[in-house]
């Protein structure tokens, strides 16, 4: 079947949410600001020994990261924390998380990973290379790594946003194997929900604020599974995941707000329709540069579709022809 609507070129980045810490098993394990999951803390400054934490001992010679995990995730107290097993190690691990640029952060990675091949920091580099391909618009790298990290640990949280919300974006209604490419997305944002639920509250934050954390990140799977069942066509279902979505997210991206009028358009809720694509117009719209370098602006596509169909509706002409739908591409909503 021919898409109705395209789906934007662009490219989701999981979110970036701020927790400063959380009780894990009597050992406290860092979360910095990159990426709500599993990504090793800021370690000790170059010359310092970090303990780690529940053994009381430092590396050899230099800091041990101590990567965080979530309640969902972690190992019993007393097993081993993946460590730095020495200070080079550290120092070429540190390097490659602080690079902000993603062509050197994967050319760091790639020589982390050949020099040290039986790190105990493999998932994290891993999760990193995700996250910089994901930056680079790289969806075959991103499936790569993100496939990768998740062997490490099924329960990475970062890899499973980050693969629930890339696949759906890449899978068009028209692939052969688009059912097996959004069951896969489903199950991805499903195990990340259920990550996220049984994430306790850090210390330093009140119920309130990690409710709305929480909450916030939450809005991302939902989100996915919003764009899954929009391109299976179940428009209900797409409906109330995007509504959750974006009811739940401390800003919500405008592309969700234009789904959601999609979603309500299809149903032929009309004004329902029209005030979520409103709110993805002031949220910022939604544009994209098409084959000859026109610049189009779906959002105002879309209102002129459910403008022209809902005039169309209210009219008591019988054999009214309905409302064409905007052009698109072929990859789907």
């Amino acid at each position: 079947m021919k898409p109705i609507f395209s789906r934007p070129a662009i490219v989701f980045h999981i979110l970036s949410i701020v927790i400063s810490a959380i009780v894990l098993g009597g050992s406290l394990c860092f979360l910095p600001e990159k990426s709500l999951g599993q990504t090793a803390p800021s370690a000790a400054p170059a010359g310092q020994t970090q303990q780690t934490q529940g053994t009381g001992k430092g590396a050899q010679g230099g800091a041990v990261p101590v990567p965080n995990q979530t309640p969902a995730t972690a190992a019993p107290a007393e097993k081993k924390q993946p460590r730095a097993k020495t200070q080079e190690e550290l120092d070429a691990y540190q390097k490659f998380m602080s690079e902000q640029k993603p062509d050197e952060q994967i050319r760091l990675i790639e020589d982390f990973l050949l020099q040290y091949p039986n790190t105990e920091l493999k998932e994290y580099a891993y999760q990193a290379a995700t996250q910089a391909y994901q930056a680079k618009n790289d969806y075959n790298k991103v499936l790569t790594y993100g496939e990768l990290t998740l062997q490490e640990n099924e329960n990475n949280l970062v890899a499973l946003l980050i693969l629930a919300s890339d696949i759906p974006e890449r899978t068009a209604k028209t692939d052969l194997d688009r059912e097996a490419k959004l069951t896969e997305a489903e199950q991805y944002a499903k195990r990340g929900l259920e990550v996220l639920s049984k994430l306790t509250i850090p210390p330093n934050l009140t119920e309130q604020q990690w409710g709305e954390i929480k909450k916030d990140a939450e809005s991302k799977p939902h989100e996915a599974l919003g764009m899954v069942a929009l391109i299976r066509e179940d428009f209900p279902k797409a409906e109330s995941e995007f509504k959750m979505a974006t009811e739940m997210a401390a800003k919500p991206d405008p592309v969700t707000y234009y789904r959601l009028g999609l979603s309500y358009s299809f149903e032929r809720k009309y004004d329902p329709a029209l005030e979520a694509l409103d709110r993805a117009s002031a949220s910022g719209g939604v544009k994209i540069t098409g084959a000859d370098g026109a610049t189009r602006d779906l959002v105002t596509e879309a209102k002129d579709f459910v403008l022209k169909a809902k005039a169309a509706a209210e009219t008591p002409v019988s054999g009214a022809a309905a409302a064409p739908a905007p052009k698109g591409n072929d990859k789907g909503p």
